[in-house]
């Protein structure tokens, strides 16, 4: 999903590239028929996993930056391309990948799943999380400096957790493996307003959230999410800009059936620089 989504920005950006100018008229302010950012992004995370077990019941729950070793901050590169399909309708495809990975001897005795790790163990484990939004979005204020629009959308998650090191169970100790993995798409409700101070200055914020319960890929689960971000954008040129935002993503997953049960709270925040394309 995440590799497709890339291909689709690429695909935007190589065809305005290969565009003379002169094929497209000059965008005004909020009347724009494409934009699209990439950039880099560094959001620093806060991130509990608890993954329980039918026979060793509830599991522990781990703070994986503070408990696993993973960083609290890591760089990534995040893009974006709204396509204005009518005066008042957008449609918004984003996308961004991290794969974290961290060490840690550990303080304490945890169990995750179906393995318990005992203090002193020295444990490896990699966190791989994609986000894919995909909204669409209804302009009902829209003016020459200012518009304001509200929309529904997806923002479709893609987790896969992966730790090793020295297990006991069952009074045996080895080297053992655990393993928990989620693809959902989590709804959103959300607003958006942006304030054109100078046709080439704008500011801009957002705000999504939704309490959901949804069924995917064999596993059922529930919770929250809110998704906030705060931007400004530049236009140095007719066609090319940038821009500077921080974003706030938070989403909490309690899961009750599939293959693993437990919990899952992640958190980032972070800000985002980026070139701008429109036309």
């Amino acid at each position: 999903m995440a590799a497709r989504a890339f291909k689709i920005l690429l695909l935007f950006m190589a065809l305005f590239l290969q565009t003379p100018l002169q094929a497209w008229a000059d965008p005004s302010p909020s009347e724009e028929m494409f934009i699209f950012h990439l950039g880099y992004f560094l959001p620093s995370f806060d991130t509990k996993l608890r993954i329980d077990n039918s026979q060793l019941g509830r599991g522990d729950e781990v703070n994986l930056e503070k408990d696993l070793g993973l960083d609290v901050e890591e760089t990534t590169i995040r893009g974006d391309v709204m396509w204005r399909m009518s005066e008042h309708n957008k449609l918004t495809l984003g996308v961004f990948h991290l794969n974290r990975n961290g060490t840690k001897v550990l303080n304490r005795q945890i169990q995750i799943g179906d393995q318990i790790y005992p203090v002193g163990a020295t444990v490896n484990n990699n966190f791989n999380f994609t986000v894919v939004p995909i909204s669409w979005s209804y302009a009902f204020i829209k003016k020459p400096t200012w518009e304001v629009s509200a929309g529904a959308g997806l923002q479709w998650s893609s987790i896969n957790f992966r730790i090793d090191g020295s297990a006991s169970l069952s009074g045996i100790s080895n080297s053992r493996e655990a393993r928990a993995s989620a693809n959902a798409p989590l709804p959103l409700l959300g607003i958006d307003a942006k304030y054109y101070i100078f046709p080439s200055w704008s500011v801009g914020s957002n705000l999504g959230v939704f309490a959901y319960k949804v069924g995917a890929a064999n596993m059922t689960m529930q919770g929250n999410i809110v998704n906030a971000t705060v931007s400004t954008d530049w236009w140095f040129s007719t066609y090319v800009g940038a821009g500077f935002a921080v974003n706030w993503f938070y989403v909490g997953v309690d899961v009750s059936s599939g293959p693993w049960t437990g919990d899952f709270n992640y958190q980032y925040l972070g800000p985002q620089l980026y070139l701008s394309g429109r036309f």
